[in-house]
């Protein structure tokens, strides 16, 4: 956010209590490689202004971070503002929460389209177990908006044909 704009509206959480939940949350079962996912891990230092937790493999020897293989790799949008974006998406615009954190719209809108395919590749539909009831109904609107045929169009003017002979007959 810049520094010289403050919005008392805006609730940006702290970089270090984001990265605390998405640890929670990522390392629930134990920290493992995301390369080949093994458990033989061990912490090798931090990284980065929040301190991320390095980590290397014992069995490929690759390095990694508590971000590696996220959307939030190697972004340098702080860990705050993507968690706000992210949260904001269903609610506000990109060009609105660009113009709330002082970002570009591009910025912004990168964010949200990785969110968005991250959600897409990993969500699976869900899978109908059991008795499934399902209902119908069918409700007739009537036949406003639908073109009718040449003969309902002949059958509509005869009708209205024989009404006028009948009202005009002496």
């Amino acid at each position: 956010m810049k520094d010289d704009e403050f919005n008392f509206g805006l609730l940006v959480p702290d970089d270090e209590k984001v990265l605390k939940l998405f640890k929670s949350i990522r390392w629930s079962n134990g920290v493992y490689c995301p390369i080949c996912s093994s458990k033989n891990v061990i912490k090798h230092g931090f990284v980065g202004k929040i301190e991320l937790q390095r980590y290397t493999c014992k069995e490929c020897e690759k390095h990694f971070n508590d971000l590696t293989g996220t959307i939030f790799a190697d972004k340098r949008i702080p860990l705050g503002e993507s968690f706000y974006i992210i949260t904001q998406l269903d609610k506000k615009s990109i060009k609105r929460l660009s113009e709330e954190l002082g970002r570009k719209w591009e910025t912004v809108n990168n964010l949200a389209k990785d969110f968005k395919k991250c959600l897409e590749n990993n969500t699976k539909d869900p899978l109908l177990q059991g008795k499934i009831e399902i209902d119908e109904m069918y409700i007739y609107a009537g036949d406003k908006g639908i073109k009718k045929t040449n003969h309902e169009k002949e059958e509509k003017n005869n009708e209205e044909e024989a009404h006028i002979k009948q009202t005009n007959h002496p």
